[in-house]
């Protein structure tokens, strides 16, 4: 586990599933403090909750809690082109940019699919198991 350092069986998460549960109390914790003290600030809220700054902002980026409750002394950048946002990690224009170069990439690769050469691919063989 990143937070504890206990070894566990993840499924994607790098944290185990008490640290999880820790954290989601921890949210909790901030989103009520924040629902009845609305523009607090960043420390107000860390030293009200006792949820470290680092944890807070971690929940704005993952696109949980927006700066648009929080009176900030800290702001977040779209992680590609650097604009400031709200919450998450890419502003609208980055995001619709990323997503629609994955569609761009998965169409291509669809077609990729319609080969009919004698060579046979593993990816073929996972489809055939299906």
């Amino acid at each position: 586990c990143r937070e504890c350092g206990r070894v566990f069986s993840s499924t994607g998460d790098s944290v185990c599933p008490d640290c999880k549960n820790l954290e989601e109390e921890k949210f909790e914790l901030v989103k009520n403090y924040l629902w009845d003290n609305p523009n607090s600030t960043i420390d107000q809220v860390a030293e009200a909750t006792e949820v470290e700054k680092k944890l807070i902002i971690k929940f704005m980026k993952e696109d949980r809690l927006a700066s648009k409750g929080l009176v900030i002394d800290f702001k977040l950048n779209c992680s590609r082109c650097g604009k400031e946002i709200e919450s998450g990690t890419f502003c609208k224009s980055c995001r619709d940019k990323l997503v629609s170069q994955f569609k761009d990439s998965s169409q291509a690769e669809e077609e990729d699919d319609d080969y009919t050469g004698g060579e046979m691919f593993l990816k073929d063989r996972f489809k055939k198991r299906r």
